[in-house]
Parts: structure tokens; C-alpha cells; sequence
């Protein structure tokens, strides 16, 4: 349809020439010499099973581990592991290393076994039935056959049912690994968290004689105590061995990420990048996953430039959107009222040393509510938002009693650099308006009337 102008696209001007440009770019990235300073990206992609001799200073752990997996090739049941520790500390790299190297040796003896990991973290829904559907769905996908099981319209039993059969047919033994499995908590309207119930199911599946498949569990988690929440039947039933992770300090992470280097083409890693990338690492509790992706990412960054040599200034600036887009990918899906908690947190945090008492939070959350003319929540429920936003990793929480006249309360630690979250938060709607540094002043008035 012509313009009064008569003008045939959209835009004005030239329709073909617009067009030919934007063909142009593409043909031109696409038909393009690629520039790369990669010579093998996945070994430092995330989902790269890297082989254990890659893998330093955890020789302790993948002992424990290769002696549970031992098991399997003289045909007995491995016992349950529990590994646990902070995050990006090794759990979910050594124990898919070893399994993998067991699958291989069970393979030579003729032996049918293999692993299923799920990460409950990264589930759109924390309920058992989506945890048993996603079990089920990545069983078959590891035998090789259907799954024909719809993800609604069939019982949580049926799934099971299901699950069990493509156990029992395809496998000699089978541990399944279940990743951040405190994020598996289920409606809050049960009596008990929905890993609690899971966890039963499995460690009970051979006594009551669904399968003759040896079947083992191995629970990762970053925060143990979640096994204060399971009901009597499981703490009975589920009788795992732990197996303990500690931070890894600089020194560490540079020999980590030294065996990666071979990701990279000779010569691509400027002098003093593995470091640099080490002492972000080092600030960030010495996290050995989110170092190996800052690392990757700013090599993209180099490939994106156009740059044949991955510099400081690659780092600084993939450090900068790492925290950035991280920190974005876990508020994003929040509630208006969990993004005012969370904020109230991070302003106090900021202004005491990283540490939000749960009172002082509580106050300021109040003038954020009164501010954008919201609804006023208890501080119970202020606290709940807290302490679910820590299964996301923002932060942790801890009951203290002693200093405020209110008694027992909670202090929040962020684990996210509280700036990045201030930072994020700040860009969405409800804080609009908002003058920050008046928040700050109000959140040190409370913490001095607090300290009285």
C-alpha cells in the first residue's frame, strides 16, 4: 500500500536497498572468515563432562566417590551420596567424571549401567510431580526409548509407574543425581517439602520390589541442612555418606583454569588473564564454575570485538555483565512484593557490611510499601520472601538472638554482590522515583535505634 509520500515499505525510503543492507550484515557474518580465539570452547562450557584428570584438587572427594561407584562393577548397589557445599566447589563435576568412567568400565563387564542428573534449580515448577515427570523424561531419553507421558492429565503414581518400568527393562543399575534438590520444595500448603517425599520414593524402590535395578541416589546440595526438613519416614529410609566440598582459594583457581586453557588457541590468553579471572573467582567464595564462565565469556567478548588476544579489559567487562544479567535471570521471575523484601535487604545489607537484621529490613520495606502505595505484608511473610529468594543463592539467613529488643530474629548475608542487586532491582518499575540515599540514611537511623 502506497504512502502519501509514495513511499512502498514500511519504513520510507528505498524498500530494496533497506532490505539488500540487512541481508548485507548477515551475509557478511555468515559468509565471513571466522575470527575465534577458541580452539575447543567446550571444555569451559558449563555441561562439558570433563575427564577426571582435568579435575584438581579434589582428589579426596573423587576417591570417596570412585569407592561408592565401585560397587557397580561387582555387581552390588552403590551407597546414597550426599555431597554438599557452597557453590561452583566441585560436587556435580567429579561425581558425573567418575560415573562416567564407571559407565565405561560397567560397559567392558558387560554391566548396564548409567545416570540420570536433574537440577531441581532450574525446574519452571519445584512440585514432585514435575520432579518425577523430568526423571522419568531424561530415564527414557538415557535408554533410548519414549517417554509418552504428558506432563499434566496423569497421576504423580502413573509417572512413577512408568519410570520404574523403563528402569527394570534398560538398566543393571542406575544412580540418579539430584542436583540443588533443596529448591525442590513443593507447595507450601503440604506437610512436608516435596524432596523430602522423593527422596523416600527412591530409597524405598527395591525394598518394596518395583525393580530388580540396582538403583542409588546422589543428592547435591549446597546447604545440608535441608535434611532437617525431611518427615521420620525418610530420615529412616535415607541413610546417604557425605562427602564434604570446601571453597577453593586463588591459587587453586588458577590451576583450574590453567587445564582449561587448551580451550584457547596459543597465544590467545594475554599475560596475567587466568589471574585476574582467579581473583574474581577468589571474591565470589572461590566459586570454580562461575570463574571457568567469566573465562568464556570473555573470550566471546574478544570474539565479538574482533580480537585475536583475550585482555584484562575483556575480563573486567564480561565480569561486569556476568553479575549484571546473573542477579537479572534470578529477580526476574519475582513477585512485585518478593522484589520489595529483596531490595529493603539489599539496602540495609549495603549500608552495614553486607548483613541485613531482619527488623531493620522489615522498616524499610514499610517505606518502600508506603512509597509506591502497596500493600503492607507481616514481617513473617517479609521474612518467607527472604528466606525463598536464598534457595535462588542471593542470599543466606541465620536466627540470631541478642542486640535488639525485639529478641530472636534473622540477619540476612547476600551471596550476589549486593550492588548487582541494587543495581538490577533499581530498573525495574515499583523502585521508580526512588531516592535511594534517603533509604540509606533511614536504614542507618534504624540500625543506631536498633543497637540501643
Amino acid at each position: 500500500m502506497k504512502t502519501d509520500g509514495g513511499d512502498t515499505t514500511e519504513g520510507g525510503g528505498d524498500g530494496d536497498h533497506g532490505q539488500d543492507s540487512e541481508t548485507s550484515i548477515v551475509d557478511d557474518i555468515l559468509d565471513g572468515e571466522s575470527t575465534t580465539v577458541f580452539r575447543n570452547k567446550q571444555l569451559v562450557d558449563p555441561n562439558t563432562i570433563v575427564d577426571h584428570d582435568r579435575i584438581y584438587g579434589r582428589d579426596e572427594q573423587l576417591a570417596a566417590e570412585a569407592r561408592a561407584f565401585r560397587d557397580t562393577l561387582d555387581g552390588e548397589r552403590p551407597p546414597d551420596l550426599l555431597l554438599y557445599g557452597p557453590s561452583g566447589t566441585g560436587k556435580s563435576l567429579t561425581v558425573k567424571a567418575v560415573a562416567e568412567k564407571v559407565k565405561d568400565r560397567a560397559r567392558q563387564n558387560s554391566i548396564n549401567f548409567d545416570f540420570v542428573s536433574v537440577n531441581f534449580k532450574t525446574m519452571e515448577s519445584h512440585t514432585l510431580d514435575r520432579a518425577v515427570w523430568k526423571l522419568g523424561h531424561q530415564t527414557a531419553t538415557k535408554a533410548g526409548v519414549a517417554w509418552e507421558i504428558p506432563r499434566k492429565g496423569v497421576s504423580t503414581d502413573a509417572k512413577y509407574v512408568r519410570l520404574y518400568e523403563i528402569v527394570d527393562e534398560h538398566f543393571d543399575s542406575l544412580v540418579f543425581i539430584l542436583d540443588e534438590i533443596d529448591a525442590l520444595t513443593g507447595r507450601s500448603t503440604e506437610p512436608e517439602p516435596a524432596y523430602s517425599r522423593l527422596l523416600y520414593s527412591l530409597s524405598r524402590v527395591m525394598a518394596e520390589q518395583h525393580v530388580e535395578t540396582l538403583i542409588s541416589t546422589v543428592v547435591i546440595t549446597n546447604h545440608p541442612k535441608f535434611r532437617e526438613n525431611v518427615d521420620s519416614r525418610t530420615d529412616s529410609s535415607y541413610n546417604p555418606n557425605g562427602i564434604h566440598f570446601s571453597d577453593y582459594d586463588a591459587d587453586e583457581l588458577i590451576e583450574i583454569l590453567n587445564r582449561r586453557r587448551d580451550a584457547f588457541k596459543e597465544n590467545a590468553l594475554d599475560e596475567g588473564v587466568i589471574e585476574l579471572v582467579a581473583a574474581y573467582g577468589a571474591k565470589n567464595e572461590g566459586d570454580a564454575r562461575r570463574s571457568i564462565d567469566l573465562l568464556r565469556d570473555a573470550g566471546e567478548l574478544a570474539n565479538q570485538n574482533g580480537d585475536s588476544v583475550v585482555t584484562a579489559e575483556h575480563v573486567h567487562r564480561a565480569n561486569d555483565s556476568v553479575l549484571k544479567n546473573r542477579v537479572l535471570e534470578i529477580v526476574d521471575g519475582m513477585t512485585v512484593q518478593k522484589k520489595l523484601s529483596l531490595y529493603a535487604a539489599a539496602i540495609v545489607a549495603d549500608v552495614n557490611g553486607g548483613v541485613a537484621p531482619s527488623p531493620v529490613v522489615y522498616s524499610i520495606y514499610q517505606v518502600l510499601c508506603n512509597h509506591s502505595s502497596r500493600d503492607i505484608y507481616t514481617q513473617e511473610t517479609v521474612n518467607s520472601h527472604l528466606n525463598k529468594a536464598g534457595t535462588y543463592g542471593v542470599l543466606e539467613s541465620t536466627r540470631t538472638s541478642g542486640g535488639f529488643k525485639r529478641g530472636v530474629y534473622l540477619r540476612f548475608a547476600f551471596s550476589e554482590p549486593v550492588e548487582a542487586v541494587l543495581d538490577t532491582l533499581e530498573e525495574d518499575t515499583p523502585f521508580a522515583g526512588l531516592d535511594s540515599s534517603k533509604l540509606r540514611s533511614a536504614a542507618k537511623r534504624s540500625l543506631a535505634n536498633s543497637s540501643r
